[in-house]
């Protein structure tokens, strides 16, 4: 979704929890014509309209919101973050000085809708490479791609709710 607009991720979130944009009107509480310049362009949602959108839909907030990750600091940032809301569990090797090694670094959730929400990711993921790699099959790149947006924006609509055990 990267490079859209916060209207056209309305739009694409909306769709593909089916909803039309009076569903989405009447579950926000936000005028149906502020949902359509919303969604053509022509206004952008203020934060607590745009929360109360992604709420409606049933998405984090942080769908309509581009940030990028260019930094190992914004990774890392990200990571503290989730160790520290979630159960998260980071584990590596360690070498014969007990030192970790980088590359056997693997994280994973005690929450299991997490876990089978990263596991559908990753086998989608898998599926659009294999998917991409055969050539002469008559899906195109661009329906594979399509294919792919759509799929990744289902698995967002999972929005199950999860509190860190302590």
């Amino acid at each position: 979704m990267n490079d859209k607009t916060i209207g056209e991720k309305i739009r694409e979130f909306r769709k593909a929890k089916n909803m039309s944009q009076d569903d989405l009107a009447t579950a926000s509480g936000i005028y149906l014509s502020t949902i359509k310049k919303y969604e053509n362009g022509s206004r952008n949602p203020k934060p607590d309209q745009l929360l109360k959108i992604a709420e409606a839909i049933g998405v984090s907030i942080n769908m309509f919101l581009d940030f990028e990750i260019n930094t190992v600091s914004d990774v890392i940032s990200l990571v503290m973050k989730l160790d520290d809301q979630t159960d998260m569990t980071i584990q590596a090797q360690t070498d014969k000085d007990d030192n970790i090694i980088p590359n056997t670094i693997t994280f994973a959730f005690s929450d299991e809708n997490i876990n089978d929400a990263i596991a559908s990711y990753l086998r989608l993921k898998e599926n659009t490479e294999k998917d991409s790699a055969h050539t002469g099959n008559s899906i195109t790149v661009e329906d594979t791609i399509q294919s792919y947006e759509e799929m990744k924006n289902r698995l967002l609509l999972f929005n199950e709710r999860i509190k860190k055990s302590k």
